[in-house]
């Protein structure tokens, strides 16, 4: 149910006639908070709050409520151009870098006896934002009700038969600056094979990744599909945009399969290993 403000209550059932309009609070994820009004002059409510009507165009579609625990949505298109910003930034290019994440979006319908003569606005709905899509001109956001948190599966923890975890992320618990190395290329039998001065046992860098350092690679990430010990040799999963050359260098991050095995034996983190591979899996017949 809608709290509708007493005097708006009276005067709503006492006229026939009253301008309305669409009012939009926007507050993003570090506390700042931008307000615009549809309409064609600036509105401001009682406890001293003021909408702009110079800045994006706003057009929404109706919104859904329910009585049960549903997501509630409203999708809003939003209408800029380069003189609509935030700060100096454009809105736009805000949205492409991720300023609106988690920001929340509350309309409200304002009530005139006047144009500019506001008598009372009702909360109609507030959500978190969602970049739907934009580019151009426009971009759409669908706001979700704060009831979308509520919206998860159960029971959080899954079984899979091997980790669950990204290697070096919170979950596994080790550090990516712990197992780089560096290394020199010795030689070079293709784009995807080469040589090199490191000395691990067959496998250890399988999964892993490469940085360049020098040459014409220089700044380029790849991820390693095969490593052996003899000679350094390291397998690239495809083909790199250039040769390595003699001499380039480059740093080297060990992979993991995910399996217990190589969790124990090759990093010696069993402990926060959560593969379950005795666990039958759904699609086991017995």
């Amino acid at each position: 149910m809608k709290k509708v403000p007493p005097e708006l209550l009276e005067y709503l059932h006492s006229r026939t006639e009253y301008f309305m309009c669409d009012l939009y609070e926007i507050t993003l994820k570090s506390g700042l908070v931008f307000r615009y009004a549809s309409y064609d002059q600036d509105v401001k409510l009682s406890d001293g709050r003021q909408f702009s009507h110079k800045g994006p165009l706003f057009k929404r579609d109706r919104i859904k409520l329910s009585a049960g625990i549903t997501v509630d949505q409203l999708t809003v298109t939003v209408y800029v151009d380069m003189e609509d910003k935030i700060g100096n930034t454009p809105m736009m290019h805000i949205a492409h870098v991720g300023g609106f994440d988690e920001a929340t979006l509350s309309l409200y319908r304002c009530f005139m006896s006047a144009p500019g003569v506001v008598v009372g606005a009702v909360d109609m709905f507030t959500g978190y934002v969602d970049l739907d899509g934009g580019g151009g001109l426009s971009m759409k956001w669908v706001v979700k009700s704060g009831v979308q948190k509520l919206n998860v599966d159960y029971p959080l923890r899954k079984y899979y038969p091997t980790c669950p975890y990204s290697l070096y992320d919170a979950g596994c618990g080790l550090s990516l600056a712990s197992y780089t190395a560096t290394g020199t290329v010795t030689g070079v039998s293709s784009y995807q094979d080469f040589n090199t001065d490191l000395n691990r046992s067959d496998g250890y860098y399988e999964q892993g990744g490469i940085e360049w350092l020098s040459g014409a690679l220089a700044g380029v990430s790849a991820p390693i599909k095969a490593s052996y010990q003899t000679n350094g040799q390291i397998v690239m999963l495809i083909p790199l945009d250039a040769a390595p050359a003699v001499g380039d260098t480059f740093r080297i991050y060990p992979g993991c399969d995910k399996t217990p095995a190589t969790c124990k034996n090759k990093f010696n983190n069993f402990s926060r290993n959560r593969a379950t591979p005795y666990i039958p899996l759904k699609e086991t017949v017995l």
